[in-house]
């Protein structure tokens, strides 16, 4: 197959439209729904060979290979993870694909498709694992954002 880029613009329109039809059909199960499109990419992503996770590897370590997947893909332009602790770390992204659709659905008020959010939180169920995570900031000009991710047993 041969590789085409597709444009950020693009990618963002179909994003709020996906978004904004979830939220007009499936009135508070938003975040299961996209829940189950982080589970359902992680497995395709594995199954082409385009994703390889370890079970023995430190939460964590599987999450940095997540991120150096979505920026080999073009979802962000940079994802780093900064490790406070073997439980802890701080994930900051910038130029993210998809910020003017859903920073236009916070503003509206609605749920958009935190799409990195729910492939590393899917990566680590697999794991029997879960996080917590915090928004901590971001800047919806540049497309960047910072949260707070804490691993939990």
């Amino acid at each position: 197959m041969v590789e085409r880029k597709i444009s950020y613009k693009f990618l963002d329109i179909i994003n709020y439209a996906i978004c904004e039809a979830v939220n007009d059909f499936l009135d508070g199960k938003e975040l299961e729904f996209f829940r189950k499109v982080g589970e359902h990419h992680l497995k395709e992503a594995s199954e082409r060979n385009l994703l390889d996770l370890e079970i023995d590897d430190k939460p964590l370590d599987n999450l940095i290979k997540v991120a150096r997947y979505l920026e080999s893909m073009g979802y962000m332009e940079k994802i780093s993870i900064k490790k406070l602790s073997e439980s802890e770390a701080v994930i900051e992204m910038s130029g993210v694909s998809v910020t003017d659709s859903s920073v236009k659905m916070l503003k509206q008020g609605k749920h958009p498709s935190h799409y990195m959010t729910n492939l590393m939180q899917a990566t680590l169920r697999t794991m029997n694992i879960s996080a917590e995570l915090r928004d901590m900031d971001y800047n919806a000009e540049t497309g960047f954002f910072r949260e707070y991710w804490k691993i939990l047993d």
